[in-house]
């Protein structure tokens, strides 16, 4: 402010035209809030109070609970056993869907209702059992005529609870592993355990329930196609066995011994025909040499014995004649071998014809059997490419039995070895309560909420509504300076003699505001019509009469001639601080009454005193009058100061009209009350106007609460020098 009261008016105009810089700190927005709650201390009570109220009432209302959680580990799944060619494989890791499948499993009816059962949930008025109100509800339930509830059916006993143990867990996976939290909310702490427990247990049972019926599915199943198979396996075996006996079909292994017999038929066919052309040869041979006289050992001994006879005999017929008796014993001995050697040759021609003969029937009896082979073995052959399909299929339906008759084997020896595809990590431990657990978390809930819903509803409040607080707030809006600050003086000092206080409390800060801008305008020209200080507002109410008076008082006090006149027709304010005149400015400007006796002086200050009407007929163009301009001029020759109180420049075109014909109009701005956007738009009709404002001037300033803002402005000064100032 006093940077503003200089000698050198290019100096002071300078000051006044440049940006202010409003300094900050990191506790200036904390100072701006407490600032705000603290100017809207009534409706932050208000507030506070009331969500105090309702979080305080909604802990007793509701139930206390207690949060108990469990974890679960979803393991890989088993094979299916319902499948025949399942291998020893390892089983694969659950994917994603997997996962969120069974983490839907666990939240489903099946899992809550197997909870209900096991722990009778049914019998617990926490889950769906009647209970039988309490001394408070009754009393409530008397009051405002609610009807006694009516009792609950057996048959909706169990959805109820089921529901409540479903709307009651708390079941989420966490992140993307393996691990489920399984967790309940109930009235006591064990409960929560016992119950968040018996969910992971039952979802095991569940599970295992499961796969005990898909392996006794899986048997039913493999009983059905085993039985099937083996029908279709003996069938098939049937027609193949027919086939075989209506053709005559050699098995693998008799078809191999036919093979083996021709081969082995052919080689004796072979040894019979050399055998049998050996004994024709032997017998060809024999006969010839019969004819020949060629034998063998024993007909060459006979023949040579004959020969030996018969030469023995031509010797001794030689000599002894044909009747000599050695000659008759020779001849007889000769005949003797030759009927010897005949009888040989018979012999042996017979026997090697036998042979021969022999070798004929066995040559031929191997041609037929080798023969009846061939023809075995091409019949087979034949019929063979007809049994071909019967053999596959009688194959095909022997494996396919056989390999679900193993299957059906190990899934009845694994029914005793099934386990769940889930395990329990660790079992329920207390987590953290509800905030409804404890009187004492509830209360202190309530307060935190209390504050911030209080700190929200002020702060909406005055971003919906923003108004003038600061010295920036005024050059941001209006683009003028402040002037003057004047603080709002104590409740006992509004009354009828504000003059009064501020003369006679010259050591108050108020006094000492007044002071600053009187020294502000008495440091200004003082020539013609600047004398002229018009004091107008944007709204009515803002303290435009007071300031007015008291800023008249000052400037007199000063020793200075101060004429003040009202201006402000219809709702005029100074008569009740002055003595009603006689005459007034409209008798002075329409009657020629002169303006010495319209004039009063307020002796104790020094003031003089200019009332514009006597009555409520108030003139429509009074202020339009050219006579008004020769009065002003006239007026200023005679005082220092004219100040003219004039109605809120928003709506009256009497201020609009003075305010043009002023030297000086100084806008008035109540502190945290005026909008902004109604003071923006008081300065864009002065504006418009041509009037010469000489600055702007923040009335009735909470210099404790501004403080407290932390606003770079003149209530900074007070926060730290207040001791030297006495507010009242």
């Amino acid at each position: 402010m006093n940077d503003l009261i200089v000698d050198n008016p290019g100096r002071r105009r300078m000051l006044l035209d440049a940006p202010f810089q409003e300094n900050e700190n990191a506790l200036t927005p904390f100072r701006h809030t407490l600032g705000a709650v603290w100017s809207n201390r009534w409706l932050a009570s208000i507030t506070a109070v009331v969500v105090f109220a309702l979080v305080i009432g909604a802990g007793l209302i509701l139930n206390r609970t207690h949060y108990a959680e469990a974890l679960l580990e979803v393991q890989p799944a088993h094979a299916n056993f319902g499948q025949a060619n399942q291998q020893n494989a390892e089983p694969a890791p659950p994917d994603t869907n997997t996962v969120d499948t069974e983490v839907e499993i666990l939240r489903s009816p099946a899992v809550a209702q197997a909870v209900v059962t096991k722990l009778k949930l049914t019998d617990d008025p926490e889950f769906g059992a009647p209970a039988k109100p309490d001394l408070l509800h009754r009393a409530l339930g008397a009051l405002v005529g609610t009807p006694a509830p009516q009792p609950v059916s057996q048959s909706d006993v169990m959805p109820r609870a089921v529901a409540a143990v479903r709307s009651n867990s708390r079941i989420r996976r966490i992140g993307l592993t393996y691990m489920v939290q399984v967790g309940f909310v109930a009235s006591t702490t064990q409960k929560a355990e016992t119950i968040a427990n018996m969910i992971v247990a039952a979802y095991l049972q569940v599970k295992l329930d499961r796969k005990f019926e898909a392996v006794k599915r899986a048997n039913d199943d493999l009983g059905v196609t085993l039985a099937g198979l083996r029908d279709q396996a003996l069938g098939a075996q049937s027609k193949l066995e027919a086939y075989e006996t209506q053709n005559g079909l050699l098995a693998a292994n008799r078809v191999t011994l036919a093979e083996g017999e021709l081969a082995s038929l052919n080689e004796k066919l072979a040894d019979a025909q050399a055998d049998s052309a050996e004994k024709l040869a032997a017998m060809a041979a024999a006969q010839q040499q019969q004819q020949s006289g060629a034998a063998d050992n024993t007909l060459g001994v006979l023949r040579q014995r004959e020969a030996e006879t018969s030469a023995t005999l031509a010797q001794l017929q030689t000599q002894f004649g044909p009747e000599y008796p050695a000659v008759k014993k020779v001849q007889a001995e000769l005949q003797d071998i030759r009927d010897e050697v005949q009888s040989e040759s018979g012999r042996v021609l017979a026997a090697l014809n036998a042979q021969a003969r022999a070798a004929e029937k066995k040559e031929a009896a191997i041609l037929a059997s080798r023969n009846a082979v061939e023809q075995t073995i091409q019949t087979n052959n034949q019929a063979r490419v007809g049994l071909l399909p019967l053999q596959q299929a009688a194959d095909s339906a022997r494996t396919i039995y056989e390999t679900y008759l193993q299957r059906a084997s190990e899934v009845t020896a694994q029914r005793g070895l099934q386990q769940v595809d889930a395990s329990l990590e660790s079992k329920a431990v207390p987590g953290m309560d509800s905030i409804f657990s404890s009187l004492s978390v509830i209360a202190l809930v309530g307060a935190v909420l209390a504050l911030l819903c209080s700190v929200v509803v002020v702060m909406l409040r005055e971003m919906w509504t923003p108004r003038i607080k600061s010295l920036a707030d005024v050059r941001r809006e209006t683009g003028m300076p402040v002037v003057g600050l004047l603080p709002d003086a104590a409740p006992s000092t509004r009354g009828n003699a504000p003059a009064a206080y501020v003369t006679d409390n010259p050591l108050t800060i108020v006094a000492e505001a007044f002071r600053s801008l009187g020294a502000f305008l008495a440091m200004s020209p003082q020539r013609g019509m600047e004398k002229i200080i018009t004091v107008t507002s944007a709204v009515p109410g803002e303290g435009k009469t007071l300031t007015s008076i008291c800023l008249a008082k000052t400037l007199a006090a000063q020793g200075t001639r101060v004429l003040l006149v009202d201006c402000d027709l219809r709702h005029p304010s100074t008569p009740t601080f002055f003595a009603r005149p006689q005459y007034s400015l409209s008798d002075v400007i329409q009657a020629g009454i002169p303006s010495e006796r319209a004039m009063t002086q307020d002796v104790k200050s020094g003031i003089w005193f200019l009332a514009g009407a006597r009555d409520r007929d108030i003139p429509t163009f009074l202020f339009s009058d050219h006579r008004l301009d020769a009065l002003l001029a006239n007026l200023s020759e005679q005082f220092d100061h004219i100040i003219i109180d004039t109605p809120p420049v928003l709506g009256f075109a009497d201020a609009r009209i003075m305010a043009a014909k002023a030297g000086r109009v100084l806008l008035l701005i109540r502190w945290n009350k005026t909008p902004a956007s109604v003071a923006r738009a008081a300065m864009e009709v002065l504006r418009l106007c041509n009037a010469r404002v000489t600055g702007v001037v923040l009335n009735r300033v909470d210099v404790q609460q501004q403080a407290v803002y932390g606003f770079a402005d003149g209530s900074d000064y007070y926060h730290h020098y207040g001791s030297a100032y006495k507010l009242t």
